[in-house]
């Protein structure tokens, strides 16, 4: 609390004639503000009245704690925290689940498409050694086709007659097979002059081949002859007769 006065007097001696003269000015009492000491008095309480509760409260807060209004506002964070971290780590352990399942998963994929992959190579390569089995089974029937295609040379190395082309034997085949020397229809007759495979081997045909439509006409020839003398014209009676041979 200030209280200020300031008193000011300003005596004036004047001399007058020789006789003294003396004017007194009051006193002149002013406070610092315009009210009245009192007001001052009752302001300045107030202030301290509020400091002192300000003090009170921050040492009561010290030595009480926080009060539950504030502990519940402040914990509320921490809970929220806390539970955000509680998901996150859910989160986590899921996404580690599912990262361990996944690789395991997608290994059992890769090995079934790799033994499907395995089963079609092996499929395949069975096919393609059947295929090769089979070609190979194949040039060998038509190698021995060809060497049974082969004429047999005489065992006594003796060659077969020449006859003469336009011949009788020429117009006998021509009625026979179309003279064709080498028709093997499957129907038992091979051969230009048709002849049954017991006919050309009883007459002596191995000599030339194993079948009459494997030999050369003039082999066939030869061996007609043979026939002829032993059976006469009528070894081919539809032909001869139309032939006017008998």
């Amino acid at each position: 609390m200030t209280l200020a006065f300031s008193v000011s007097s300003s005596p004036a001696l004047a001399l007058a004639g020789g006789a003294p003269a003396a004017a007194s000015t009051p006193a002149s009492v002013s406070g610092s503000s315009s009210g009245s000491p009192f007001a001052h008095l009752r302001h300045d309480v107030l202030i301290g009245l509020g400091a002192l509760m300000v003090l009170l409260g921050v040492i009561t807060f010290a030595v009480v704690g926080q009060p539950r209004g504030v502990a519940g506002a402040s914990a509320a964070p921490g809970r929220a925290l806390t539970a955000v971290a509680t998901r996150v780590g859910s989160d986590a352990a899921r996404t580690e689940e599912v990262g361990t399942v996944a690789p395991a998963a997608d290994a059992a994929a890769t090995e079934a498409a790799l033994a499907f992959i395995a089963g079609l190579t092996a499929q395949a390569e069975q096919q393609a050694s059947d295929a090769r089995a089979q070609q190979a089974a194949e040039a060998a029937a038509t190698e021995r086709a060809g060497r049974r295609a082969t004429p047999v040379a005489s065992s006594a190395g003796r060659a077969a007659p020449v006859a003469a082309t336009g011949g009788v034997w020429d117009r006998l085949a021509q009625c026979e097979s179309g003279g064709d020397w080498s028709i093997n229809t499957g129907n038992g007759f091979s051969g230009g002059l048709q002849f049954l495979r017991s006919t050309w081997l009883g007459a002596g045909g191995g000599e030339y081949a194993p079948d009459a439509h494997l030999a050369t006409r003039e082999q066939q020839i030869d061996i007609a002859s043979r026939v002829q003398a032993s059976q006469g014209w009528g070894a081919w009676p539809g032909c001869s007769a139309m032939l006017g041979l008998r």
